[in-house]
């Protein structure tokens, strides 16, 4: 899922994609594949319901409601059940045995696990805690997820989101920052960052992930380098003019005192401006 646009946007880009990404009945989806399922999640419920305060186990949710709903079960014993439910019907499931190494936990499927149109489940995945809070991150999304965070998208405070979290957890209050692995902790922002497009390149067209037909890639500089924090990776939102919308900056390359970033837009949007002010933090997050 390209992360360019706010999560209303994001949610229906994904459920477009889902809808038009479900695919012809699957052995995967076979009655007896959902009878072990079913069988899977009933041993994790119980074992959920003995265990008190565990750092990992749990129901998990991710998703917009829409065509993308996944849920994840996963207990030491019992291992972990998966579903992703669109608005078709079931799209994908699997189920397995886990193995926990610290807090991070080694999905064994028993089914296939392709990846494409957002079907299967990470292999891996991080345990990190905030406050009270329990989330479940993919390995390979733990940038993008701290990105959610200085943007504002997390904590959420409704069970809508990008990122597995803990059924009910989406009402408990947060505290300071998120305990994410050391490699990652110099991307969290105390307070956002804010700059400005200094130069505007020259647009290529290209496909962009939710547009109706192609659209432009077009790479700016940022008056903001690695003396103000800025790290590779990083998103910026522009919040001045208006009409630039929601549209994120993505760093590519950093220096002391600029950076190389890409825009990524629709054919039919206004290309990038120097009147572009930006910031970390999303418009309306606080």
């Amino acid at each position: 899922m390209k992360r360019t646009r706010t999560p209303v946007l994001l949610a229906l880009t994904a459920a477009v994609g889902a809808c038009l990404a479900a695919g012809q009945p699957d052995e995967k989806l076979s009655a007896a594949s959902q009878a072990a399922a079913d069988a899977r999640e009933e041993r994790i419920r119980e074992e959920l319901a003995q265990l008190k305060g565990h750092e990992w186990a749990g129901e998990y949710y991710w998703g917009d409601g829409l065509g993308v709903s996944v849920t994840l079960l996963a207990a030491p014993k019992s291992g972990f059940a998966y579903r992703w439910h669109g608005c078709l019907g079931l799209y994908d499931l699997n189920y397995g045995g886990v193995e926990a190494t610290g807090a991070r936990l080694k999905l064994r499927q028993e089914l296939p696990n392709g990846r494409e149109h957002y079907v299967g489940i990470d292999s891996e995945l991080i345990s990190v805690l905030w406050g009270v809070r329990h989330y479940l991150i993919a390995s390979d999304k733990m940038r993008a997820f701290v990105h959610d965070v200085n943007a504002g998208f997390e904590p959420r405070h409704e069970v809508f989101g990008e990122f597995l979290l803990r059924r009910g957890d989406e009402r408990k209050a947060t505290r300071g920052a998120p305990d994410i692995p050391a490699e990652y902790r110099n991307l969290l922002l105390a307070v956002p960052i804010r700059t400005r497009i200094s130069s505007v390149g020259m647009s290529r067209t290209q496909g962009v992930s939710g547009c109706e037909s192609k659209g432009h890639v077009t790479p700016v500089v940022l008056n903001a380098g690695s003396a103000n924090g800025v790290r590779p990776g990083m998103e910026f939102y522009p919040f001045r003019p208006a009409g630039a919308r929601w549209w994120s900056v993505r760093v590519t390359k950093v220096e002391a005192g600029s950076s190389v970033a890409e825009v990524d837009q629709c054919a039919a949007d206004a290309p990038p401006s120097p009147k572009w002010k930006l910031s970390t933090r999303a418009p309306g997050r606080h």
